[in-house]
């Protein structure tokens, strides 16, 4: 007679653990300034120039990302901000909450040669005509149990990116092995738990890769439930600068399970 593990979630508790989360995506999604709210990134060179409808000029230099504004204000910390500024430091970041209007400008590096100002809009029409993202129906058996194997200190991985020209080096945690349908699969895990997956669903009901968050316990066991599998933010805007996923990260089957691609 084989006994119940007690140990495991019953699947109502599972279901509504989910559904719980889905509530959260959803209204995390649905923030003014989150992923939806994206309507712009303009890649900034070392020669003054417009961004596309913002106010002033804009360059990045040894010095940090510039601006310099010649009517049109900004705002920063709420507070008016003229002339030349720095708004973005190599060794601070940004300066502040830098806003044009009720829109929010949110200067970012790539990098050491790739700066930019990416545009978030309350009003952007992805995020005013969001009512969801499209997710498989919850299914238990798609909670697995796999094992981490931690990587050595300071391990590194270079990947491409979603946006064309930029590279992410990203911290290399380890690595989790999972079994599915008598095989072993194995998968970089990246920091913060966070391991980016391509699999057999992806470019017709999903997105081009999704990613995942785990938690190992100290003995090495991980409970991977893919559920939970998420889309990336680039899959909401084209101005996303994910990273992809890293060689390797490939599962040579259909999960369907977690998010769908977005409408």
């Amino acid at each position: 007679m084989t006994l119940p593990d007690i140990s495991a979630p019953a699947p109502d508790r599972l279901r509504d653990d989910w559904l719980h989360w889905r509530e959260h995506r959803t209204a995390e999604l649905a923030d003014p300034t989150g992923w939806l709210s994206l309507t712009a990134l303009h890649w900034l060179s070392p020669v003054p120039a417009p961004a596309g409808d913002l106010p002033g000029l804009w360059w990045a230099d040894t010095d940090g990302i510039q601006v310099l504004l010649d009517g049109d204000p900004l705002t920063l910390d709420g507070h008016e901000l003229t002339g030349r500024a720095t708004v973005w430091a190599p060794s601070t970041g940004p300066a502040g909450d830098l806003r044009h209007g009720d829109r929010r400008l949110e200067p970012l590096a790539r990098g050491p040669l790739s700066h930019g100002v990416r545009v978030r809009d309350p009003h952007a029409p992805a995020l005013t005509a969001f009512t969801g993202v499209p997710v498989f129906d919850h299914d238990p058996a798609w909670r697995l149990t796999g094992a981490f194997t931690p990587a050595a200190a300071g391990e590194r991985a270079e990947t491409g990116s979603v946006a064309l020209g930029v590279r992410h080096v990203q911290d290399v945690e380890g690595t989790l092995t999972l079994h599915h349908d008598g095989a072993d699969h194995t998968l970089l895990v990246t920091g913060g738990g966070l391991v980016s997956f391509r699999d057999a669903t992806n470019g017709r009901q999903t997105a081009a890769f999704r990613v995942l968050t785990v938690h190992p316990d100290p003995d090495g066991t991980v409970v991977v439930d893919l559920n939970w599998a998420r889309n990336a933010p680039c899959a909401f805007s084209d101005h996303g600068t994910c990273p992809l996923p890293p060689a390797g990260n490939t599962l040579p089957f259909a999960v369907t399970a977690g998010e769908r691609a977005p409408r």
